[in-house]
């Protein structure tokens, strides 16, 4: 990044604690990403990792310190901006009835098939997606019709085809085999070269994907 171009993600002293708790759940946080920069948080179940990525996207509010996106406070950016700016990727993402293509559609109204098949490929979907039938093939409610890890992996891909600027991930390959995760990982930075990602995680593969480590807890 150029010289004096802010962070992508910036905690200074970030302390939070659940509503009614008298134990904060972190305290004094700091945290920097760059822009195309690669961070891991890990730490025990319970740490914070979570909550730390829900503050960032701006669902859950930091009740000490400060928070800047891009060298801006959090708390001014308008809504439409920050969700064209940031997508979050949840531990636990909602697949509808419908068709491959109509769940991807959802990210980018102007998704063209080359484009759709791409970004699947990139997640290692390609022949889960071939078995039912291509980007017409049908999931029934919830996503029925892929497994577990295909279903996190169709969310993966529509989350990449938003194509943020910042992009945090809780726990992206879980239920993955090792070498699939890492597949899913490179293909992801390909799409998403100069994006800065965040993960949440406690797996060896996401840990090895990102250049800069940082534990909390």
């Amino acid at each position: 990044r150029g010289a004096g171009a802010p962070a992508a993600i910036e905690f200074a002293a970030v302390g939070y604690r659940v509503p009614e708790s008298a134990r904060p759940v972190f305290d004094r946080l700091d945290l920097t990403l760059a822009p195309a920069d690669t961070l891991a948080l890990t730490g025990a179940s319970g740490s914070g990792k979570s909550t730390v990525l829900a503050i960032a996207a701006g669902l859950v509010r930091a009740e000490t310190g400060h928070v800047l996106l891009e060298g801006r406070d959090l708390d001014l950016w308008a809504e439409p901006d920050l969700r064209a700016a940031l997508t979050l990727l949840p531990q636990r993402s909602a697949l509808m009835r419908g068709t491959i293509f109509e769940a991807l559609a959802l990210a980018r109204r102007d998704l063209d098939p080359a484009e759709a098949l791409a970004v699947l490929e990139a997640v290692a979907l390609g022949p889960a997606v071939a078995r039912l039938g291509g980007l017409g093939g049908r999931l029934g409610d919830a996503g029925a019709g892929l497994s577990g890890g295909e279903s996190r992996r169709l969310a993966f891909a529509r989350a990449v085809l938003r194509r943020p600027r910042i992009l945090l991930l809780d726990e992206p390959t879980e239920g993955l085999d090792a070498p699939t995760a890492e597949k899913v990982l490179a293909g992801v930075r390909d799409w998403l070269p100069e994006a800065a990602i965040l993960i949440a995680s406690h797996r060896a593969a996401e840990i090895a994907f990102c250049n800069r480590h940082q534990a909390i807890g």
